[in-house]
């Protein structure tokens, strides 16, 4: 990580992306989750999937569903997290502003379900590793 490689490749060009998280499956597919630059303001997530790290990328639109999911449940995408042990299981991390008190910046944790090549993002106000048990 002193130097550049000399491989790169540009993803979504002429678009305005932040927070970028991605995760990859054990049959080695690609899953992207950013946001739009709206500085503290939420806005919708968008996700993408790709076989190769370099694309090309296939935007899926907004994974999140239910109640302020175009608000991506008041956050952004930070990161995702791979569960130990489990089989495509991941963790949605994502950080919640609050632009009056920054120091009270708080994190969601979701689960993310992988259904029909696309990434699902549903509000869960409890929830623990066994829904990665099926």
């Amino acid at each position: 990580f002193l130097s550049y490689s000399g491989k790169f490749a540009r993803a979504f060009p002429d678009r305005y992306m932040e927070a970028p998280a991605i995760m990859k499956t054990t049959e080695g597919k690609y899953y992207f989750i950013a946001s739009d630059c709206t500085g503290w303001n939420p806005n919708a997530a968008r996700s993408a999937t790709a076989d190769n790290i370099f694309g090309p990328w296939e935007e899926l639109g907004n994974p999140c569903v239910g109640k302020d999911s175009s608000l991506t449940f008041h956050s952004q995408s930070t990161y995702i997290l791979p569960v130990q042990g489990k089989r495509n299981a991941f963790i949605f991390m994502a950080d919640r502003w609050t632009p009056d008190n920054p120091i009270d910046g708080r994190y969601i944790w979701l689960p993310v379900q992988l259904i029909d090549d696309k990434i699902l993002l549903k509000w869960e106000d409890k929830w623990d590793l066994s829904v990665f048990n099926l």
